[in-house]
């Protein structure tokens, strides 16, 4: 019946992916389906390497609360200890987290206010722009749930400051490698 419903959808849809279903912690259904290279036509297979966009929320959660346990941060800090030209008054490392900080998405107000275009936009260029055009809050700070990624721009970096490593450094050094997480990392630019 699985395959059924993702060979259906491979050929309808265009779904390319790669599908793992557990029970108990036992693989019941293993397959990839589509292309990891359209252009190519070269097949999926188990080991391609995925754009997890924001699933990726959940190592920097995970590596934001990894900190917390060591002392190296407390999830009550607030932006400016981190970032003390930063605008946003009152947001902490715990609102960050659970998207009530009330910050502007990046996504929407720095396309066009980054001065070179033709470079791949990083988080130390998302801070710069805040810090210099001060783009309206969404919210005030813990008024409300609304998903920002600019959110976890900011939880990256403040990983990079507690830690003193760039922040792929330490994901690759603190969790992909001891957990033999051989074909995963952080794509920087």
């Amino acid at each position: 019946m699985l395959d059924t419903l993702f060979t259906t959808r491979s050929i309808r849809s265009g779904f390319s992916g790669s599908v793992l279903v557990s029970v108990k912690g036992q693989p019941v259904y293993a397959k990839c389906f589509g292309y990891c290279d359209y252009r190519n036509t070269d097949l999926m297979h188990d080991t391609a390497s995925f754009q997890l966009a924001s699933v990726s929320n959940h190592f920097t959660a995970t590596a934001i609360l990894w900190c917390v346990e060591r002392g190296m941060l407390s999830l009550d800090d607030t932006l400016q200890k981190f970032f003390p030209k930063l605008p946003y008054k009152g947001i902490t490392v715990k609102m960050l987290l659970c998207h009530r900080s009330g910050l502007p998405n990046y996504l929407y107000f720095c396309t066009s206010k980054v001065v070179d275009q033709t470079k791949y936009l990083t988080n130390q260029n998302v801070i710069d722009v805040m810090i210099r055009t001060h783009p309206a809050a969404a919210a005030r700070p813990d008024k409300r749930f609304e998903y920002c990624n600019t959110n976890y721009v900011l939880l990256a970096s403040i990983i990079e400051k507690v830690t003193g490593k760039k922040f792929k450094t330490f994901m690759q050094d603190t969790f992909f490698t001891p957990l033999g997480m051989t074909h995963t990392f952080i794509y920087d630019f």
